[in-house]
């Protein structure tokens, strides 16, 4: 088995059609699909019941949990039960261009990247009107070619693009390098340290996933899930910095990590949930932000240092508006 493309599955019946049809176009020999539904309570599972009927395939699998654990835990079962060389995961509720699967297979098969990266686009569920065209900052396109993982790892961190449904991994090189255990926000807790394993890349230049937009969807909503995105960049760049020793990498992290916190600070007094969510939210992001390595300000000279005066100059904008809110 040459691919396994694995899609984790939660309460997503209105979207799983549209990725199944997709899906059905063009189900190549070296493909196999692993479906792992997280306890869903309306009839996902059901849809691709009658997906794999239909399709009379071996290759499509379905795993059910007894109880939800979550888009994270859901990962790590996944890749433990694929069985292919590569894999590839896709989002339940996105939809893929399938006509690009014969070009991938031959890229993977004739090139054998450690990684396999191509474009995307970004659409609102509602209107199904396109929002933006994504291309990613790797050179050079559609050939392979050989580096180091720091340059790899640095690449996806400073292009902010840095997501699972977007890579094929070689399977062999990340399996056991993370531990799947953040409850939101694992693309970038995980996907850098993925590719910083990487010593090789294919970038494929063609838009082969089509990201939905939907506003009960974690990124789009706000929760106390929210605030896990602060521990995940900040986790990150203990990681660029311990590991990969990238400061550039490090300094864009933490920005990153401080600029999310402030962003919910910002948005907090507006949002239509619960007083006590609130209270939850905001208590969680200042916990977490207290794991910031360093003060704001020194924060501020190290993005300078790093010729990322833009970012130190919004920052320091939104440091001296907090502070000068608390008093």
């Amino acid at each position: 088995m040459r691919l396994s493309i694995l899609i984790p599955v939660y309460n997503v019946n209105d979207y799983l059609s549209d990725l199944l049809k997709n899906l059905a176009s063009n189900l190549l020999p070296d493909i196999e699909l692993i479906f792992y539904d997280d306890a869903s309570t309306d009839n996902s599972a059901a849809q691709i019941q009658n997906f794999k009927i239909s399709n009379f395939s071996s290759k499509i699998r379905l795993l059910q949990g007894s109880k939800n654990v979550g888009l994270t835990c859901a990962r790590d079962i996944l890749i433990n039960a694929s069985e292919g060389e590569y894999i590839w995961f896709i989002d339940a509720d996105d939809k893929v261009e399938t006509t690009f699967f014969d070009n991938i297979m031959f890229i993977l098969e004739k090139n054998n990247p450690d990684v396999l990266l191509f474009d995307y686009d970004v659409f609102f569920d509602e209107t199904k009107r396109i929002k933006n065209r994504e291309s990613l900052m790797f050179y050079p396109k559609n050939q392979l070619v050989y580096v180091n993982g720091k340059q790899i790892y640095q690449t996806a961190v400073l292009d902010g693009k840095h997501y699972f449904w977007n890579k094929i991994f070689k399977k062999e090189l990340i399996l056991g390098k993370v531990e799947y255990t953040i409850p939101a926000y694992e693309d970038i807790a995980y996907t850098p340290i993925l590719l910083n394993q990487c010593k090789s890349f294919y970038y494929f230049t063609q838009t082969v996933l089509h990201y939905r937009i939907r506003n009960n969807s974690i990124a789009q909503k706000m929760s106390v899930k929210q605030a896990y995105g602060i521990e995940a960049y900040i986790g990150q760049a203990k990681y660029a910095a311990e590991v990969v020793k990238d400061r550039k990498s490090q300094a864009y992290l933490l920005y990153k990590a401080s600029i999310y916190y402030y962003r919910i600070l910002r948005k907090i007094r507006k949002l239509n949930i619960p007083e006590h969510e609130k209270v939850e939210l905001v208590d969680l992001s200042n916990q977490l932000f207290k794991l910031l390595p360093i003060p704001v300000w020194k924060l501020i000279i190290f993005l300078f240092i790093e010729n990322m005066q833009g970012k130190a100059l919004k920052l320091l904008m939104l440091f001296s508006f907090f502070k000068i809110k608390q008093f």
